[in-house]
């Protein structure tokens, strides 16, 4: 026994009569560390819980070392309530995985756990994805739509022109201009004074008498 130890323990240990007695040393020097050892094992295995963006897989694999790393240091935990433990460390997205497994009273391995969370998980956020596409499908519907009955309102709102007593539209080239009242001279309406056939003609006479 001495001849498997470093030197510090065989000095320490040489002069031991029998080999009880250096188990009973080793026991007292290195007992209470294997204690702490287990109890924060123990500790981590209770208050580890999944971390946001961190995989089902991943946490489970950590949770499996914190049972090997207790187990190491003599804790005993049965596989039925290390899968208890895992299960409460899951965030609130398993829920429903929970709740199944208790209300059916399943009873899986660590293997067949860990295979069933990451089917679980692969499931669920495909239906996540699919929600956030169905979401932007339905904004960009949304837009066009809105869109549209901007452009069918601002159509809708384009002053009409106005047209002439004679059906034409009043700002084309060509159209008949509006008439312009009735005429001093000879009565008509039409036409004023000065553009008047009649009142032309006489004008005309006039000239030629003087």
């Amino acid at each position: 026994m001495l001849a498997g130890m470093n030197d510090v323990l065989r000095l320490k240990h040489e002069h031991v009569e029998n080999a009880y007695e250096i188990m009973d040393s080793l026991q007292t020097m290195f007992g209470q560390q294997s204690s702490q050892s287990k109890h924060e094992a123990i500790k981590n295995a209770m208050n580890a819980r999944m971390k946001k963006g961190q995989s089902v897989g991943a946490h489970v694999l950590n949770m499996i070392n914190y049972f090997i790393e207790a187990e190491t240091h003599g804790a005993t935990i049965d596989d039925g309530t290390q899968v208890s433990m895992i299960l409460e460390s899951l965030p609130p997205t398993f829920l429903q995985f929970k709740s199944n497994y208790v209300m059916n009273k399943l009873d899986y391995n660590m293997t067949q756990l860990l295979n069933e969370l990451q089917t679980f998980e692969a499931i669920s956020i495909g239906k996540v994805q699919e929600g956030e596409a169905n979401v932007v499908k339905e904004k960009s519907s949304s837009s066009k739509a809105s869109l549209k009955r901007k452009n069918k309102v601002k159509g809708k709102g384009a002053p009409k022109r106005q047209k002439n007593w004679n059906g034409s539209n009043g700002n084309k080239k060509g159209d008949t201009a509006k008439p312009k009242g009735k005429c001093f001279h000879c009565g008509i309406d039409g036409h004023w004074k000065r553009n008047c056939p009649k009142y032309l003609a006489d004008l005309k006479e006039k000239k030629k008498a003087t």
